[in-house]
């Protein structure tokens, strides 16, 4: 059975509409003759980012399934201190590729981690499930440097959703041109609508070969 390395950052016992998909993918992918290994981040992690903490979720996976947990990299101190001195908006215009998303610095605290456990498990595939975009960087440097696959999920658009938030045009360009450097790059890429399917091909995002759709179960 080939192994692959989900790197999920929302994941049991984390809460919320966005450890589902990665919870039944778990479930269901050694129907498939694969087996799972996921990367996520620590409990401890989730409560300082103020989620909602739902343990009986973590009776929804199958507990012989090897779970690495991580920091998730956010300089909580320094954040609340910008916070408390009211000096974080400036601070996220000014500092953007550390305040970019929540998870923005995860994929290199991340990386020792999911390489060792490539090379120990002899994994051949890395899914990702984004947001956070932080974990699509962490999966393009694998793909580079390890020479695995990648299957990458986008539970929702980018810069073409209202849930994301950009401290100026500028910023929303950029991130425009992060969507064209890193959708590209996966091996195949999934997308939960026929719409976003078509929104990525005529946007010239990625092949249309190259992406497919998985729509939400119920």
């Amino acid at each position: 059975m080939k192994k692959v390395l989900i790197i999920a950052y929302h994941y049991p016992p984390r809460g919320g509409a966005g450890v589902h998909r990665n919870i039944n993918l778990v479930n269901q992918i050694r129907d498939y003759d694969f087996e799972p290994v996921v990367l996520t981040i620590t409990e401890d992690e989730m409560v300082k980012q103020n989620e909602r903490i739902d343990r009986s979720l973590l009776n929804k996976v199958p507990g012989d399934v090897l779970v690495r947990r991580t920091s998730s990299g956010i300089p909580f101190g320094f954040k609340n201190f910008l916070i408390k001195i009211r000096l974080f908006r400036l601070a996220w215009f000014f500092l953007y590729p550390m305040f970019w998303e929540t998870a923005a610095r995860w994929h290199k605290v991340a990386y020792r981690d999911a390489k060792e456990l490539i090379t120990q498990h002899k994994i051949s595939v890395v899914y990702t499930s984004s947001g956070p975009f932080a974990s699509m960087v962490l999966a393009r440097r694998l793909q580079k440097d390890l020479g695995v696959k990648w299957v990458a999920d986008l539970r929702d658009p980018f810069t073409d959703a209202y849930a994301w938030k950009f401290p100026s045009y500028m910023h929303w360009k950029w991130m425009r041109r992060f969507e064209r450097k890193y959708f590209s790059k996966p091996d195949k890429l999934i997308v939960n609508t026929p719409e976003v399917k078509k929104l990525y091909i005529k946007r010239d995002l990625v092949d249309s070969k190259k992406i497919t759709v998985v729509t939400n179960g119920y």
